[in-house]
């Protein structure tokens, strides 16, 4: 079974996937092309309607659309094929996805922001996803995944082997929202803790000191992290373990260099899911590891369902 944070990566690649085949329309327009006749008006130059216009020359819709067909056409014209055989699959094995299902999966994507928001404000940002676009993508993958594992079982005796066999990756993790200031040397850790103590502000000071370029002008915060994150430097997790929500620490020594303070913002823990629910989400790991891999099931879907590019190159 893959750990939080593989599950986490795993999902922002098929997320990043999805995101080029769904943004086809906004990809930047090459070789803008001269207006067909500068006496006609901008929006209907040439008998074509215009989308955009440049230093004077105008984007019609037909150069818009030909150039998303040049640039990922295919690819957004397999992912549409894929979409219709995974449909079909679903609907002959009578396969479903509830609601509730792609909450948790989202839920679960979600894992390594602040907020259920700050990842749906993420995705739009850097890919254009709305949260619609989001949801229809998890259900996606979830009828795949349903329709890849229908014909594998798993018996009991290897879903308890499992969970006896990773039972710390099973617990429930804690959560530390963390600032931090990072230091050049143990003494300007101490001389600012010192005006910490005095009720000079965490943020304000990271502001001033902090030497990590990527959070000093946040006040020195590096979000939501759960407590086996290997992205931060393990000695803040290992200091945040003795800490309460409130409470500030250090000097605590980096490993690549420096010195580090470090406040605990607040503490959140994981809900602990039920015993049913454990072996449920094990029993579908296990069959996910010995079913086909998902890209070489849909191209099996597609073949299964006589899907082909009309004079375009196999698929």
């Amino acid at each position: 079974m893959m750990t939080r944070q593989v599950r986490a990566l795993w999902a922002a690649v098929i997320i990043l996937a999805a995101g080029v085949l769904l943004m086809g329309s906004l990809i930047v327009i090459r070789g803008l092309q001269p207006a067909v006749n500068e006496h006609e008006p901008e929006e209907k130059q040439g008998g074509r309607e215009a989308v955009a216009t440049f230093n004077g020359q105008v984007v019609t819709e037909d150069e818009w659309v030909e150039e998303m067909k040049r640039t990922h056409g295919q690819k957004v014209l397999v992912q549409l094929l894929n979409q219709k055989a995974v449909e079909a699959e679903a609907k002959a094995l009578r396969i479903r996805v509830a609601p509730e299902e792609i909450e948790d999966k989202i839920k679960a994507d979600a894992a390594g922001y602040e907020s259920e928001e700050a990842y749906y404000q993420a995705m739009f940002a850097q890919l254009g996803l709305t949260s619609e676009d989001i949801k229809t993508e998890a259900a996606y993958q979830l009828t795949l995944e349903k329709i890849a594992i229908v014909n594998i079982r798993i018996g009991d005796e290897e879903v308890d082997r499992y969970i006896d066999q990773h039972k710390e990756e099973l617990e429930p993790k804690k959560k530390y929202e963390l600032a931090w200031i990072k230091l050049k040397t143990r003494k300007e850790a101490n001389k600012t803790l010192d005006r910490l103590e005095r009720g000079v502000d965490f943020g304000k000071l990271a502001e001033e000191l902090s030497l990590d370029e990527y959070t000093r002008m946040q006040g020195g915060k590096l979000g939501l992290i759960e407590e086996d994150d290997p992205f931060v430097p393990e000695e803040l997790l290992a200091a945040a373990k003795g800490l309460e929500a409130g409470d500030i620490a250090g000097p605590i020594r980096l490993k690549d260099d420096g010195y580090a303070v470090i406040q605990v913002i607040n503490i959140e823990k994981d809900r602990q899911p039920g015993r049913a629910e454990i072996r449920a989400s094990v029993r579908k790991q296990l069959a996910l590891n010995e079913a086909v891999p998902l890209t070489d099931l849909e191209a099996a879907l597609r073949e299964k369902y006589g899907a082909k590019l009309i004079e375009k190159t196999n698929l």
